[in-house]
């Protein structure tokens, strides 16, 4: 099979060395080549196919001079006698892996087929797969060593592994000892002659080469044979990344996984009319969400499979990813649902077109009153102690998601709403629909402002501003960057931040947020899918405060249970809470004594990964062959390409700004950002403190309704959103114009002006 393989590739044009078949009884025919040197192998009809590789169990003879390959070819047929080839076929037999083809018999091994191979003398070689053998199948693994590939293959030099994400084109590698480093000219046509294999092939490939100077050559290829071909799991960030930026604990990855299942399973039965359809999708709704790296994503596929549901399912799944930035739109989803159910769902939305913008009003007012009663609840089991807090906490955690989640899946018939709305408005609407002001994301930095104008005129030693403070804390002291993440300190954590903020804004000219827009002119008349969508946007960030204020509650309480738990030396910092997850905080509670929660171990451990996972590529879409695979780095690096000069993304607010660059990787609401052009993966709403004093703001991830754009918009700031690699291709103090109206990021040469009219 290994010959059949490269008779295959050479056919479609790919450099191999040239080769022959020995076959029978008859001599090597080696005119083929004027070589003096030539490798020898092994090739039959089991070998090297999609159930089996028999890989290194052959005899394989490098550098045979020309007049003793006849001997090599015999040596080769002698290994198809070896016991341990007998092993390995009866050791696959057992795994019933249906092997497809036979190994020789002792008669046949006498004339079996032999392949001999020009010799090449490779300045580097090694061994490509173009899927991870160990289950991520969207990243090509690629192991170079210097000389000969056997050295490589044979563990017997130092090499470099390299890791690239096929969909973000990111890659990583680890090197050893004195191992070879890839120019990326030569990385990339590397990892284009693995992609075209694997197309080729329509499946993974495990794939030999060889490189001489410039040249590169392909030695063998064959399936991987390790993968299971279960349905592949995606992960995707889209839109998930404004909430759970960058690493995220685990307890707050537990609490992301109970939220979705029991809010979309609250909606579904609530648009379905309690259908059976829904314990159908039981797997797909506690799956909504997935941990890989320490990173929160969707898992794309269960989100699909909630999709099926509705009306049009095509449509609304176009609309969806066009709205949440889904750049892959490949649907993969074999989820069917009947005619019935499908009418069911047609009826809830067509009603909730109606009803939804009531219902959400509904919501803010229970709001507004549990809250109240939540806030003195807490207050009262803060001063209990030891393992009755514990269990305290817990209850009322419990009891506010059995209070909060039945009502709160009208925030997501409030999202469709908006989306659809969105979408019918068309482009040609998009300057009315982009013109909202006096938005609930913008109540914290007016307030900000009014904290601020108190603090020019009364001090921040005076009665009135402390007392404003201690309002500005109590209403929206929860809303900070990174505030879905339960371990982020927020201004109620850590109130000295507030009076930082208030220095920093009362030594810039003074302006509002309401004076940076132009509001729509008296009497203008809206189209009547703008004026809707506008409701629509405005109830979602209404509510999106709202649950900034609910997480809060929920921060509270976790942290009093690290408290709680350092008080009872359980733990050796309270905030060593968030490496736990809540399914083990809740068995803890159900005892008595404190023996058996070994938590030191398990935040140990899980700080040891979170150091492995920062040094990993935020990738936005993963692959996995039917198990989510935590990866572990060894002596990881990463280079930076250099920068094109002209980027382009998606403009979603007006106007142009140049300014001094700042990549945020790691956002702080103690960061100075005045007058800079802020670059980052994502924003999320907390991200308005400092897009405040920012110029303007570049994003790799975003859409018409992120975060990004809505901020953006109301404070007059130019956006730029989906510019792929922005972080990696722009450095800190890089002179960037932005043009939001075209959607293009320009970094001006030495000696270029970079002004408005660059």
């Amino acid at each position: 099979m290994k010959a059949e393989n490269l008779t295959l590739l050479q056919q479609n044009g790919f450099p191999v060395p040239p080769f022959t078949i020995v076959k029978g009884d008859a001599l090597p025919d080696l005119s083929f080549s004027a070589a003096e040197t030539f490798a020898v192998r092994s090739t039959f009809e089991g070998e090297d196919t999609g159930d089996s590789s028999f890989a290194g169990q052959f005899d394989t003879f490098l550098n045979v001079p020309r007049d003793e390959v006849p001997a090599a070819v015999a040596r080769v047929r002698e290994s198809y006698r070896k016991e341990t080839i007998r092993a390995y076929k009866e050791a696959l037999e057992s795994k019933a892996q249906g092997l497809s083809g036979a190994l020789p018999s002792e008669r046949e091994t006498a004339t079996a087929p032999v392949l001999v191979q020009e010799m090449l003398h490779p300045d580097l070689a090694g061994v490509a797969f173009s899927a991870n053998p160990v289950g991520i199948l969207n990243e090509i693994v690629l192991v170079v060593g210097e000389g000969l590939g056997d050295a490589v293959v044979e563990d017997r030099a130092d090499t470099t592994t390299y890791y690239y994400n096929k969909d973000d084109e990111l890659y990583y590698y680890e090197t050893q000892g004195d191992s070879p480093t890839l120019d990326t000219a030569l990385l990339k046509k590397l990892w284009d002659l693995v992609q075209r294999v694997e197309d080729l092939y329509g499946r993974p490939m495990d794939i030999e080469y060889a490189v001489c100077g410039t040249d590169v050559y392909l030695l063998q290829a064959r399936p991987i044979t390790t993968l299971s071909g279960k349905p592949p799991i995606v992960l995707d960030s889209s839109n998930i990344v404004e909430s759970y930026p960058d690493l995220t604990l685990p307890l707050s990855q537990s609490f992301a996984k109970e939220i979705y299942y029991e809010i979309f399973r609250a909606l579904l039965v609530r648009a379905t009319e309690n259908d059976p359809v829904v314990n159908r999708l039981e797997s797909s709704l506690r799956d909504m969400v997935a941990m890989a790296n320490g990173r929160v994503y969707y898992r794309i596929t269960s989100w699909y499979d909630v999709l099926r549901l509705l009306p049009f399912s095509d449509r609304f799944i176009a609309i969806w990813q066009e709205m949440l930035g889904v750049t892959n739109k490949t649907v993969d989803t074999d989820f069917s649902v009947g005619l019935r159910t499908k009418a069911t769902m047609l009826r809830t939305v067509l009603r909730s077109l109606q009803t939804t913008p009531k219902e959400m009003e509904k919501l803010s007012a229970f709001y507004d009153d549990y809250a109240k009663g939540l806030a003195e609840d807490l207050e009262r089991l803060s001063r209990a102690e030891g393992a009755e807090k514990v269990r305290g906490l817990l209850t009322k955690y419990h009891g506010l998601k059995n209070d909060v989640i039945p009502r709160w899946d009208i925030t997501l018939m409030n999202d469709m709403y908006a989306f659809l709305f969105t979408a019918l408005s068309g482009k040609r609407n998009r300057e009315q629909l982009s013109n909202l002001t006096n938005l609930a994301s913008m109540e914290p930095a007016r307030a900000m402002n009014a904290l601020a104008k108190t603090a020019r005129e009364q001090g921040t030693d005076s009665a009135a501003y402390r007392e404003q403070k201690d309002a500005f804390l109590k209403e929206y002291g929860d809303r900070c960057l990174g505030e879905l993440k339960l371990e982020t300190r927020t201004y109620r954590t850590d109130p000295d931040l507030v009076d930082l903020y208030v220095s920093r804004l009362n030594e810039q000219p003074e302006q509002t947020a309401e004076e940076a827009r132009t509001p729509d002119a008296p009497g203008r008349t809206l189209d009547p899918f703008v004026r809707r969508a506008r409701v629509g946007i405005r109830n979602r960030e209404t509510s999106r405060l709202n649950r900034t204020r609910l997480y809060g509650f929920v921060r509270t309480i976790f942290t009093e249970i690290g408290n709680a738990l350092y008080d009872m030396d359980l733990l050796d910092d309270p905030l060593d809470v968030f490496y736990l997850y809540i399914p083990e905080l809740e068995t803890y509670a159900s005892w008595d004594r404190k023996e058996g929660a070994d938590f030191r171990r398990r935040v140990a451990e899980r700080k040891e990964q979170y150091e492995q996972f920062a040094k990993l590529p935020a990738y936005t879409r993963l692959v996995y062959d039917g198990r989510i695979h935590q990866k572990q780095t060894h002596g990881l690096k990463t280079d930076r390409p250099a920068s094109p000069g002209l980027l382009t993304g998606t403009g979603v607010s007006h106007g142009t700004a140049v300014g001094e660059a700042l990549v945020v990787e790691q956002p702080a609401l103690s960061m100075d950002t005045t007058g800079k052009i802020l670059v980052t993966h994502s924003t999320d709403p907390g991200w308005v403190f400092l897009i405040q004093n920012a110029a303007g703001i570049v994003a790799e991830k975003g859409s018409l309704l992120s975060h990004t754009a809505i901020i953006t918009r109301e404070l007059g700031k130019p956006a730029v959103v989906g510019v792929r690699d922005a972080t990696r291709l722009i450095r800190t103090g890089d002179r960037v114009v932005i043009d939001a109206d075209s959607g293009t990021v320009r970094l001006p040469k030495d000696g270029e002006t970079g002004g408005d009219d660059a």
